[in-house]
């Protein structure tokens, strides 16, 4: 897949759309590809791929975990809707998600370490 040039939106904005449609059937918690792979995918630069992947984490869709990735949050149909409610997202409730997701991720990162095996010198 590659962005459209005659698409007036910028490439950015081309990738977060397709990347919200693809989000909408992924669970809370699942992590999407790397940027370089995105931007193997897109056929774009990994700073413009990660500029999407900004676009979607600025809107309460994803959130970026370091050095581990970047994880689904919320379904962009959930943020849209309480935005349409009349009210915004529930920030609080992302907040705690986030949190959430960093201790999980902390978690993997010490039984990762834990199942490696010792190297020898």
């Amino acid at each position: 897949m590659t962005v459209e040039a005659h698409d007036p939106r910028p490439k950015k904005v081309q990738i977060a759309d397709a990347l919200r449609e693809e989000i909408v059937t992924l669970p809370v918690g699942h992590r999407l590809a790397s940027l370089r792979e995105l931007a193997d995918r897109f056929k774009v630069t990994t700073v413009t791929a990660g500029n999407a992947l900004k676009v979607l984490a600025d809107e309460g869709v994803i959130v970026s975990v370091p050095t581990r990735g970047y994880f689904v949050l919320a379904p962009p149909s959930a943020a849209d809707a309480g935005q349409k409610a009349g009210g915004p997202v529930n920030r609080d409730e992302i907040n705690a998600l986030h949190s959430e997701i960093q201790q999980l991720a902390a978690r993997v990162a010490e039984l990762e370490k834990r199942t490696q095996p010792a190297s020898s010198a």
